[in-house]
C-alpha cells in the first residue's frame, strides 16, 4: 500500500504448484533479453521477533500471462509502466526467434546441430526461425544439438531443458 494514494491492483500469481493466489501488481517493465516482466507483491506470513507473526510481501518478477493474470474490475492504467526506449534499426528485445546451423565434418559429412539466437553472427543467413518451443524440440529430439555459447541461446534455453 502507498502513503499518498491506493493500494496496487490486485492480479492472479499462478504458483509453480499450479495454485492462484492474489497478489498486488506494483510494476511492469519492458527488460531487453525476456520482454515484458511483472513485478507483483505476493503477501506472506513472516515469524518476527517475540515469538510472533507477522503480515509482510514478497516481491517477484514474473511473467504476464503465464504466471500473472488480470482480476477482472480492477484498474491497471495507474500501474507505472516502462517500455524499453524505441531506437530506429535496433533489433526488436522482444524477439524471441532461433536458428539452426548444421555442422559439416571434413569429407562433407553431416555433423552437428547448433541452435543459435537469430541474429548470432554464426547463424546461417535466411532460413527458418524457430520460436522458443520448436527451438527446444530440437533440442530434445535431434541427437547431438547443442546450444550457442557464445550468442546466449544456452542462457536463455538451456535452464528450459531437462538436465544431461
Amino acid at each position: 500500500m502507498t502513503a499518498d494514494g491506493p493500494p496496487p491492483p490486485q492480479v492472479r500469481v499462478t504458483l509453480p504448484d499450479g495454485q492462484q493466489v492474489h497478489a498486488r501488481l506494483v510494476e511492469r517493465r519492458q527488460w531487453p533479453n525476456s520482454g515484458w516482466m511483472y513485478l507483483v507483491a505476493l503477501p506472506v506470513w513472516a515469524n518476527a521477533k517475540g515469538e510472533r507473526v507477522e503480515a509482510r510481501e514478497f516481491r517477484v518478477w514474473l511473467t504476464p500471462g503465464e504466471q500473472v493474470h488480470p482480476v477482472e474490475g480492477e484498474d491497471y492504467e495507474r500501474v507505472p509502466t516502462h517500455p524499453l526506449p524505441t531506437v530506429e534499426g535496433a533489433p526488436d528485445p522482444n524477439r524471441w526467434a532461433f536458428k539452426t546451423q548444421r555442422i559439416r565434418l571434413p569429407g562433407g559429412r553431416r555433423g552437428g546441430l547448433v541452435v543459435h539466437i537469430w541474429d548470432c553472427p554464426d547463424a546461417p543467413d535466411g532460413g527458418t526461425e524457430l520460436d522458443v518451443m520448436e527451438a527446444l524440440d530440437v533440442m530434445r529430439t535431434v541427437a547431438g544439438a547443442r546450444l550457442c555459447k557464445e550468442c546466449g541461446a544456452a542462457v536463455a534455453l538451456g535452464p528450459l531443458l531437462p538436465p544431461t
